[in-house]
């Protein structure tokens, strides 16, 4: 059988397994059984650019049950996996509804909204902090992968979520973003604006539950100093006439 490698990114895991990845997607979400539902994003991985993957490891134990069904996750490394993945083997990523519909996206050059005063970025890998941010997302990836600083990471996945008009007028109607606490936000919001010198400002200390991927603005990056993948999302009209299924699901999510 065909051998997959992937990085899940809730939580953090580098996994082998049989399955393509549709069906892996649906397994992390669902299970076996369709008795857990729980939303998943993972990235599938070229084993050929790889450093130091356990091969002898999982040739040994990435192998078919008695009764010929697929292996559905093997775990090879549970820490630091982020950075200790090369960009260039990251293939595409893949977002997963929790009642696994899977939506794949593939990476993207990125064109920055030079409208956005402020940008809105929850983090997953390696801390899982909301903030809001005057930098653009690649501006906010340098600043915070820059080595020698005291708060700094090597290497950082997150995603830009919507905004509105809120990106350029802290005192503009919410109306439909299903953020907690609006006013703790609006309040993050003016807070930075008023200060000249200050970059970044935290919404919330530690994400504890799931995205609602209707709140999605451009998409998701991962990078450091050197660079960086931008994934974005389609548009709601290509969402709506070509992946329905999944837009449908995603709706309903966290509701």
């Amino acid at each position: 059988m065909k051998q997959f490698v992937y990085l899940s990114l809730t939580p953090e895991s580098l996994i082998a397994s049989h399955l393509p990845p549709s069906e892996f997607g649906n397994y992390l979400a669902v299970g076996t059984r369709k008795r857990l539902r729980g939303q998943a994003i993972f990235l599938e991985l070229d084993t050929g650019k790889m450093k130091n993957l356990p091969m002898e490891y999982m040739n040994e134990r990435l192998v078919p049950y008695e009764d010929g069904e697929p292996k559905r996750s093997l775990f090879l490394s549970i820490y630091r996996v982020l950075e200790n993945t090369p960009l260039e083997a990251m293939k595409n990523l893949y977002l997963v509804t929790d009642d696994g519909k899977v939506l794949e996206l593939m990476p993207k050059s990125f064109m920055p909204d030079e409208r956005d005063v402020i940008h809105l970025y929850q983090q997953f890998n390696p801390i899982n902090t909301r903030v809001v941010s005057k930098l653009s997302p690649p501006g906010f990836i340098n600043f915070m992968t820059e080595p020698g600083k005291p708060v700094s990471v090597p290497r950082i996945f997150l995603v830009e979520l919507k905004m509105n008009k809120l990106a350029r007028q802290p005192d503009a109607p919410i109306h439909d973003l299903p953020y907690p606490n609006p006013d703790h936000l609006r309040d993050c919001l003016f807070s930075l604006i008023s200060s000249g010198q200050r970059l970044t400002k935290t919404v919330i200390r530690q994400f504890k539950g799931e995205l609602s991927y209707r709140t999605i603005k451009s998409g998701f990056f991962v990078g450091d100093q050197d660079s960086f993948l931008y994934y974005p999302i389609p548009s709601i009209d290509e969402l709506e006439n070509k992946h329905y299924s999944w837009w449908r699901s995603a709706l309903t999510q966290c509701f």
